[in-house]
């Protein structure tokens, strides 16, 4: 009797330790069931903890609603087993087990057999991305029997930061299909909880498809192409995070690998908003991309492991935030500066800027484990769906973006439209400063070639036949180039049409066209020499800082005057030269002396003085094959009196 007492006694103080590590679910033929029984607890790692006939009788029993950091283990991380005698219901249907999220990934095992895991533990354990709900489905040869469920869980020594390990609540047990809709509700609310960011990057990835097309319309404006990298590249790379956090991939690689990877596309963000604003890249430029990586390499070295967390986050909270400080000081520049373009960018980079450092600091805090935010402050949320602040100020800012390159675009269109009206009336006023036929006389023999550098070039040349049979020759360049250009010269070549028909000598035609420049209030200077040559082969020649003029391959020493339209004052002085029969006067403009090699070699006086005696063409090609920089004018007179040409 006394025995049976004693029996009685030691059964009812351990009939709730036995019931305890078991839980009898057998009854739940339908739906599903909470296990919220004790389970068995052990740190560590050893394979044969899945094993069903091991004895874990010896392991404390801890609940699954809260983690074990408040139960005992406060400081644990790495391996811990949790197990659990199960009963389940005796039915045909498949039956599931859900153990909801685990920090900070887990494996599931039943009889020892793997079931599947909860975020990443092989080939090694990760920090992972988690829902709520993970559908794990059972044997049915378990159904209507007990079964031994393992659960290995590995707990990140970084993530103990903030939170301890194990069960975030308790699992459930029942019905295959209603626990796999539990875990597709759970992941379109993931999902769903990355709508508002998503759109924010779709518009992103449309204002770099139209940074691209701008640049591709005008491939001089790199900052177009810089914009485009930025937001293109900005865009995917939230794609393959956003598709990481769905498939419940390594936080390490959606959190810190994130910050290293977007790098680039910071760096090709603020040479975008440095071009944009034709700002000069000085030490606010780099001062940007130092902060930035410093901030990147903070965060993802402490979730590796290198130091503590909430360090790292704060680290890149205050490198972010100066970041910011020294964008919003580059736009306040080019706002002093009177730039449009910063008037439209400076409020939403200065909410940008609060979003972010706010942001960061919230981060720091719950890192520490100071506080329960997870999220972003939102400015609204449906309980699925939120807008966060930072949400709201990325748009903004793309906005202004986007409205300052339309602008600029509109505002380039009529640009180049102007400029093409403008560019059609220099051609047509070229057209007038190089004559379309060379007038033909008896005893000389003329050649001409002008090779323009740009559509609208500044050169010209001239040969107008006088009553006594003599040739007034006139070559010159403009300052400048387009319409301005052109216009000047066609200033120049009415009074030159206008002073040849009165047989004054090329010192007092250039005294006269200088008047005439110098009293026109567009400004600008044109250089100039004129050669009268009679008949018999007398040459008269003035020059307004021209190259001197060729003799078979000898530069001719002229008086060099003052440009035409400096002043008024300037004199000029002539020289008189007789040529022989056959000799050749060669006239030059700089863009032959000027040519250009690759590597900054100049074609040169001699290279001209040796080509200078042959035809005008083979001049002209071979500057131009040398490397054309400027307008490249070449005009060649042979003396060839009529008892020659009979010969």
């Amino acid at each position: 009797m006394r025995k049976l007492l004693l029996f009685a006694l030691l059964a009812a103080v351990f009939a709730p330790v036995l019931r305890a590590q078991s839980f009898d679910a057998s009854q739940w033929t339908q739906g599903v069931t909470t296990i919220d029984a004790l389970w068995r607890f052990h740190p560590g790692d050893n394979p044969v903890w899945a094993s069903p006939s091991f004895d874990d009788s010896s392991w404390p029993l801890l609940a699954t609603g809260e983690k074990w950091g408040s139960q005992g283990y406060p400081d644990l991380s790495g391996y811990a087993w949790y197990r659990l005698r199960l009963k389940l219901a005796a039915t045909t249907q498949p039956l599931a087990i859900d153990i909801g999220h685990i920090n900070s990934a887990a494996e599931i095992y039943a009889d020892g057999r793997l079931l599947g895991e909860n975020g990443i533990m092989r080939p090694r354990p990760d920090w992972s991305n988690q829902n709520d709900d993970n559908a794990f489905p059972l044997p049915l040869s378990c159904n209507g029997r007990w079964v031994e469920i393992a659960v290995r869980v590995w707990k990140s020594p970084v993530a103990s930061s903030y939170s301890s390990g194990g069960f975030w609540k308790h699992p459930v047990v029942g019905s295959l299909p209603l626990i796999q809709a539990s875990s597709r509700i759970a992941f379109a609310e993931s999902a769903a909880s990355l709508l508002s960011p998503a759109i924010v990057q779709l518009f992103t990835l449309v204002l770099g498809c139209f940074s691209l097309g701008l640049f591709l319309l005008d491939r001089r404006s790199t900052e177009y192409a810089w914009g485009a990298l930025w937001a293109i590249g900005s865009a995917a790379l939230f794609v393959l995070v956003a598709v990481s956090e769905l498939r419940q991939g390594s936080v390490t690689f959606a959190v810190g690998d994130q910050e290293l990877l977007q790098q680039p596309f910071y760096l090709a963000q603020n040479l975008f908003l440095w071009g944009f604003l034709k700002a000069r890249r000085g030490w606010l430029f780099f001062g940007t991309i130092v902060l930035n990586a410093i901030g990147a390499c903070s965060l993802d070295l402490a979730l590796r492991g290198y130091f503590f967390l909430p360090d790292g986050q704060a680290i890149l909270t205050v490198a972010y935030t100066l970041v910011f400080v020294l964008v919003i000081t580059r736009v306040l520049l080019s706002l002093r500066a009177g730039s449009r373009d910063a008037r439209l960018l400076l409020l939403p980079i200065i909410l940008q800027g609060i979003g972010v450092c706010a942001d960061g600091i919230r981060q720091a805090i719950f890192w520490a484990g100071h506080s329960q935010a997870r999220y972003s402050f939102n400015l609204w949320s449906n309980g699925v769906v939120a807008v966060s602040w930072n949400d709201l100020f990325d748009a903004l800012n793309l906005a202004a973006i986007a409205m300052a390159l339309i602008l600029r675009f509109t505002h380039s269109a009529r640009e180049e439209k102007r400029l093409a009206t403008e560019l059609a009336s220099a051609r047509a006023v070229q057209e007038q400063l190089v004559p379309a036929a060379l007038p033909q006389f008896d005893c000389f023999r003329i050649g001409a070639v002008y090779l323009p550098a740009a559509e609208v070039g500044g050169d010209f040349y001239q040969v107008f036949p006088q009553k006594d049979g003599s040739a007034l020759v006139v070559v010159g360049d403009v300052s400048g180039k387009g319409l301005h250009a052109a216009m000047t010269g066609t200033l120049v070549l009415g009074g030159l049409r206008s002073l040849a028909q009165e047989q004054l000598s090329p010192a007092q035609i250039l005294s006269r066209l200088n008047a005439q420049l110098a009293a026109d209030a567009r400004g600008g200077f044109v250089t100039c020499q004129i050669a009268r040559i009679a008949s018999e082969g007398t040459v008269i020649l003035a020059n307004a800082g021209h190259l001197a003029p060729y003799r078979n391959g000898q530069e001719v020493s002229t008086p060099s005057g003052l440009p035409l339209g400096i002043t008024r004052e300037a004199d000029y002085v002539e020289i008189t030269l007789r040529l022989n029969p056959g000799d050749t006067l060669t006239f030059l403009s700089d863009g032959v002396v000027e040519a250009q090699s690759a590597t900054g070699e100049l074609f040169g006086f001699d290279r001209t003085r040796q080509m200078s005696g042959r035809p005008a063409e083979q001049i002209a090609a071979a500057a131009l094959v040398f490397g054309q920089e400027d307008d490249i004018t070449v005009l060649t007179l042979e003396f060839a009196p009529a008892e020659v040409s009979l010969v």
